[in-house]
């Protein structure tokens, strides 16, 4: 079996703790479970829009990925939107436009908004519906999520053409919060939050990821596990940085075992000051 690069000396397969969207390596708590399953219940039940928030790096990103790869191809078409920030309406409707039946993204709002029409009603002509997941929502300017409101409104005398699910940091809901945003935010059906990691589900994170890369057991010694999730916060983009380096200090240093003092060391190396618990617990409950 081909080990490698660095990985090799832990005798793993691959990088447990890689910043990518690999779904094979997505942990799922309870939560993330709770979270999928409403999603996937709103979508089915045609609700118009969804909106799923969490702190950077909760994994709101790789859970959209499992939302579309456990849509029906028969019924639904999953549109793909990641937003730059200070999007407007008029890219944003391009945005999505591209990724139709109706890619020709005309020139004005109104342009726009009936070809998106004409590309769902197409659809729901074809027992399908449009499912458009906007990616990093945060950043969009006023005036296009102020436009949310007339996707909603998409719809037959049976029911809404379009599901919107909404991306985005835990910046949008209390942004949303302002009277400007009441008519937009009634149309919400429901908001899903995703939390940092408990300490039980840090560890237990980690050791899915290692078992799956085929880590033997024992690479971390037990105070490790508090060390990642007292600097992490339970973040799992945290948790993997830190073991990242973590593992990367243990081979400069012809370590074996991943310690408490490899993972402080690689905290305060890549931007997280020892003993940093009273500033991580309160982004926790953020």
């Amino acid at each position: 079996m081909n080990y490698p690069g660095w990985t090799r000396n832990f005798g793993l397969r691959q990088n447990p703790f890689k910043d990518t969207l690999d779904t094979e390596l997505f942990y799922r708590t309870r939560q993330h479970e709770e979270a999928l399953v409403k999603i996937r219940i709103g979508i089915d039940d045609c609700h118009a829009l969804i909106l799923l928030t969490g702190r950077s790096g909760t994994g709101k990103t790789l859970l959209s990925q499992l939302v579309i790869r456990g849509l029906d191809p028969a019924r639904f078409v999953p549109v793909f939107v990641p937003v730059y920030p200070g999007m407007g309406k008029g890219m944003l409707l391009a945005g999505i436009l591209a990724e139709t039946d109706r890619p020709d993204a005309g020139r004005l709002t109104h342009e726009r908004l009936h070809l998106l029409q004409e590309a769902a009603v197409h659809r729901h002509a074809a027992g399908q519906r449009l499912v458009i997941i906007i990616d990093e929502a945060h950043f969009l300017k006023a005036d296009a999520l102020h436009i949310l409101r007339t996707l909603s409104n998409l719809e037959t005398e049976q029911e809404k053409l379009v599901t919107v699910l909404l991306i985005a940091e835990n910046s949008l809901a209390r942004r949303l919060s302002s009277p400007s945003y009441a008519s937009l935010r009634g149309r919400i059906t429901f908001a899903v939050n995703l939390a940092p990691l408990s300490r039980a589900e840090t560890e237990q994170f980690i050791k899915f990821r290692l078992l799956k890369c085929g880590g033997p057991p024992g690479l971390l010694a037990d105070e490790a596990y508090d060390a990642v999730h007292r600097l992490s916060g339970g973040v799992p983009r945290e948790i993997n940085r830190l073991l990242y380096n973590g593992f990367l200090e243990a081979l400069s240093g012809n370590q074996q075992i991943i310690s408490a003092a490899l993972i402080e060391t690689a905290g305060r190396k890549h931007g997280i000051p020892h003993g940093q618990t009273q500033q991580t617990a309160a982004q926790t409950a953020e």
